[in-house]
């Protein structure tokens, strides 16, 4: 289990340090989004269709058969097989 502290500020000017644990951590959040299922060998990741939201475009391969994860944002890809 993971911790995070909330420092507040005080009216007084002392901070005061909040455990809390009922928040996730940015990698327990990302990992609750199911992979994205693509059609071609090539995922263009730009985080968010918000220009202003997202990261610089990362040109992802799907070859393999695990999902292959953006190193911006965490998004997981796979590719989607037709049988």
């Amino acid at each position: 289990m993971r911790f995070y502290f909330v420092l507040l500020a005080c009216h007084s000017g002392n901070a005061l340090l909040i455990d809390d644990t009922s928040k996730k951590s940015p990698m327990e959040l990302i990992n609750e989004v199911p992979p994205i299922e693509v059609k071609g060998r090539i995922v263009a990741c730009e985080g968010d269709n918000d220009p202003a939201l997202g990261h610089p475009i990362e040109f992802i391969c799907l070859d393999l058969k695990e999902p292959a994860i953006c190193k911006y944002c965490g998004l997981r890809y796979v590719q989607h097989h037709h049988h």
